[in-house]
């Protein structure tokens, strides 16, 4: 049986207690041996699940459409430094809403400087403000139905190649630039410069938020791409399994993988670091019971108690338990023999009669 945590009454109003200790141990982890670096990107990932589950959810933009959704937090290079799960609005309140979900995964991070690449679902003018009250910079992909954005830049009729930019007195860009459609884009680091790049033989010229937006966005996909290969989920497996697995033998595996190529420099695949990380664990297991030594058996010895019988007689504790199955416990206590003779190597040193000691030792 695999389980992550006690099955009890105790937290039956938490849906995600069955869990809740292995993700705990997971993002302490995660956080604990990697510092990570200026950029740092915020998107959904999905546990694949089509069994019946009241938070399982639907992402038809996702390769696996069916399934428990998590918010993660990565780094460029994919490494997963936090993961909330969402288990339905009614069982969370405080993590459901975008702010509080980038508040949340953040919280271990603000005030360092950080980057933070987010899509439309999250990025709005009060996060980017909460952001920049807490020295981090917020770059992200934003709907034009949200609050407080200039409308003569949601409203502007563009060209292909032409923009329109406005910055707020708190240091806020919000830029709409026309590419083969409307692309608008907020950030509180960048300006409107644009930069000549080579695409299909020819120089172009695109905004420099749209370039460090595509080259950060995709840190949690890359994250979930890799877990794919040789993944160990299966269908018929419950939820709370599927999640404790996939975070197991999934994303550890993945961030174990980061963090061996940065100190080593080898590119290993991750295929082949998933059998070196078995190896490993077999040859350990095999050091381990070999040097394990076989506990000696106990040697039990039937001891006469000192002094005289008539003062030192005592039911015998096996008799009577015996007795007790057959006539009760007040016809037993009468119908029991009495010895002088105990078991002086068992714990309490219960008085046996010499046919009940050879019989349980």
């Amino acid at each position: 049986m695999l389980h992550f945590s006690q099955l009890d009454d105790s937290h039956r109003s938490d849906r995600l207690h069955r869990i809740r200790h292995l993700l705990g141990t997971m993002n302490n982890n995660f956080a604990k041996y990697y510092n990570p670096g200026e950029d740092l990107c915020i998107d959904e990932s999905v546990v694949p699940f089509r069994g019946r589950i009241i938070f399982r959810q639907y992402n038809k933009q996702k390769r696996h459409k069916y399934g428990i959704k998590e918010f993660k937090l990565c780094t460029l290079p994919g490494y997963t430094y936090k993961i909330n799960i969402y288990a339905g609005k009614e069982n969370d309140q405080i993590n459901t809403t975008p702010a509080n979900v980038v508040m949340s995964l953040c919280s271990g991070l603000l005030n360092k400087g950080h980057t933070l690449y987010t899509d439309n679902w999250y990025t709005s003018i009060d996060l980017a403000r909460n952001l920049l009250k807490n020295e981090t910079h917020l770059v992200g992909t934003i709907r034009k139905n949200r609050k407080h954005i200039p409308k003569e830049v949601t409203t502007a009729k563009l060209k292909r190649g032409e923009h329109i930019a406005r910055e707020s007195d708190d240091g806020i860009t919000v830029m709409k630039w026309k590419d083969k459609r409307d692309v608008l884009v907020l950030s509180t680091k960048h300006s409107d410069r644009f930069l000549t790049i080579t695409k299909r033989g020819k120089a172009v010229l695109k905004p420099k938020i749209v370039i460090d937006y595509n080259r950060a966005k995709g840190a949690v996909d890359l994250s979930d791409q890799m877990a794919a290969y040789s993944s160990p989920l299966r269908k018929s497996v419950k939820w709370y399994k599927k999640v404790g697995i996939n975070l197991l033998l999934n994303t550890a595996v993945v961030n174990a993988l980061i963090l061996y190529q940065m100190v080593t420099g080898n590119k290993i695949q991750i295929v082949e670091f998933r059998k070196q990380v078995l190896k490993g664990l077999f040859m350990r297991s095999e050091e381990t019971s070999n040097n394990v030594t076989r506990p000696k058996r106990m040697r039990h010895k039937l001891t006469r108690k000192d002094g005289t019988s008539k003062n030192n007689r005592r039911t015998c504790q096996q008799c009577y338990k015996e007795n007790t199955k057959v006539m009760g416990r007040l016809l037993a206590k009468n119908k029991t023999k009495k010895v002088v003779t105990f078991c002086e190597t068992c714990p309490n040193k219960p008085f046996l009669c010499f046919d009940c000691f050879h019989k349980i030792h």
